[in-house]
């Protein structure tokens, strides 16, 4: 199998969709598709993302996205590597490995850090970060907070 990695831009959403979809279907999360796409989209387009899409003749197979961000602490830029899924069909054939190290080209080409997380019982990913040379944080513990839902608006 031949792997093409190339950068995503805005126009191409539609191309990895379905993948897209996938990835948060293995994450036991339901988005609407135009949602999920319009939200892809725009982070491309004001340039508040970064995609990396491995592609053979079959179409994508996997895709990376990448959200910039900087440390106080390095005084440096530093990113997330907040999603990288790679089909069910090719995994285990290198896909996965190839996305993680363009990203990681990408950053040190920016002079940056990259951070990733992954579920704790997503072994074979935490196997591929620990090959790529990613270390688990023992350091810091990251706790989360998201703000209510709103309600819907009120019906006319």
């Amino acid at each position: 199998m031949q792997i093409a990695i190339r950068q995503a831009g805005a126009e191409s959403v539609r191309d990895w969709l379905p993948l897209f979809l996938g990835y948060l279907d293995f994450y036991r999360t339901a988005q609407p598709a135009e949602a999920c796409a319009a939200f892809l989209e725009q982070r491309l387009r004001k340039g508040e993302a970064v995609v990396f899409l491995a592609e053979d003749a079959a179409g994508v197979q996997g895709f990376a996205l990448l959200y910039p961000g900087f440390s106080s602490l390095s005084l440096r830029p530093h990113w997330l590597l907040h999603d990288l899924f790679v089909s069910p069909a090719c995994r285990g054939g290198g896909v996965g490995r190839l996305l993680l190290e363009h990203c990681q080209a990408h950053v040190a080409a920016l002079g940056g850090g990259l951070t990733l997380q992954t579920a704790h019982d997503n072994l074979n990913a935490q196997r591929l970060y620990q090959q790529s040379g990613f270390k688990l944080d023992t350091e810091f513990r990251v706790y989360e907070w998201s703000a209510p839902a709103s309600a819907p608006p009120a019906a006319p």
